[in-house]
């Protein structure tokens, strides 16, 4: 992530949002209702202008080594009155791993949401059409058919709304292999910590527990340690498809950009993963990512 651009674009802003765009930096790229309201009046903005105008600033977090192609997202939560909490993300690639290590934008706003506690989105703002990688992942969230798709280019003051049946028309979805959960809903698995001592080792049980992995059984948590002591975690996010998921390691590298919004030297330490033993197993892919970390990845099956 090329923290100066980030800041640069916050600069951007009015003098009389400094205060609380900056509070992205603290909560983890998340603003609050009241926040995004005050926001509103400020920039004398509607919700979905106020979310094209922060676009920018969701895709100055991107990190495109490969591509050298930025994308942000911005996730609005669902409230059943009012606003809701916004969560920005970006596209995060790393050089030297398969493509598949790539995370979309799309995938990286979502995750930050379901980190902080989000069970369902009520919109999603991109800066470019979603891909037919994240539609399908995205096809697997909570109450998908009621969630606006918003579409609108950097250069362009065109707004395209979508519902994800305009997007991925005849889908083949979670219904289709009668699976009654969804993505980003409740779940707490209840295997035990291989090692209840060790907070790291707790920290990626937890997340293991709070996955989701409904097809393969191998529900599974990554935990980061960096080297201020905070402990960073990720969950695993499976698809029906099963390609579009996302990783453990992969969203606990998405949370560690984000925690490195405000500690951009963060270096991490440790690194912990645990899984239910299952048919499959994201070890190998999950040590090769920490290696560039120049870390090492504990390994524990429950």
């Amino acid at each position: 992530m090329n923290h100066k651009a980030f800041q640069d674009q916050l600069a951007l802003f009015p003098v009389n949002t400094a205060n609380i765009l900056q509070q992205l930096i603290q909560q983890r790229g998340r603003l609050e209702p009241e926040q995004v309201n005050e926001l509103k009046g400020l920039m004398e903005l509607s919700s979905d202008d106020l979310l094209k105008a922060l676009l920018p600033l969701a895709a100055a977090m991107s990190t495109c080594p490969i591509s050298n192609f930025s994308v942000g997202a911005i996730i609005e939560g669902f409230r059943k009155k009012g606003q809701g909490p916004i969560y920005l993300g970006a596209n995060l690639e790393m050089a030297g791993q398969p493509l598949k290590m790539a995370i979309h934008a799309e995938q990286a706003a979502i995750s930050n949401a379901w980190h902080q506690g989000e069970t369902r989105l009520r919109r999603l703002m991109v800066n470019e059409t979603p891909c037919g990688h994240c539609r399908q992942f995205m096809n697997e969230l909570n109450e998908i058919d009621q969630m606006d798709i918003l579409v609108s280019q950097l250069d362009s003051d065109l707004k395209r709304h979508y519902r994800m049946a305009d997007l991925l028309p005849d889908a083949f979805g979670p219904g289709d292999l009668k699976q009654g959960d969804r993505l980003l809903m409740p779940s707490n698995q209840s295997f035990s910590s291989p090692d209840s001592s060790d907070p790291l080792v707790n920290a990626a049980t937890q997340a293991a527990r709070n996955s989701y992995a409904p097809y393969s059984d191998c529900y599974s948590g990554a935990a980061f340690l960096i080297d201020n002591g905070d402990i960073i975690s990720g969950r695993y996010a499976e698809n029906v498809a099963f390609n579009p998921g996302m990783t453990a390691i992969e969203a606990a590298l998405v949370n560690l950009r984000l925690i490195s919004l405000s500690r951009p030297e963060s270096r991490v330490v440790d690194a912990v993963m645990v899984e239910k033993q299952a048919s499959i197993s994201h070890q190998a892919m999950a040590s090769s990512a920490v290696s560039q970390l120049e870390a090492e990845l504990r390994y524990f099956i429950v």
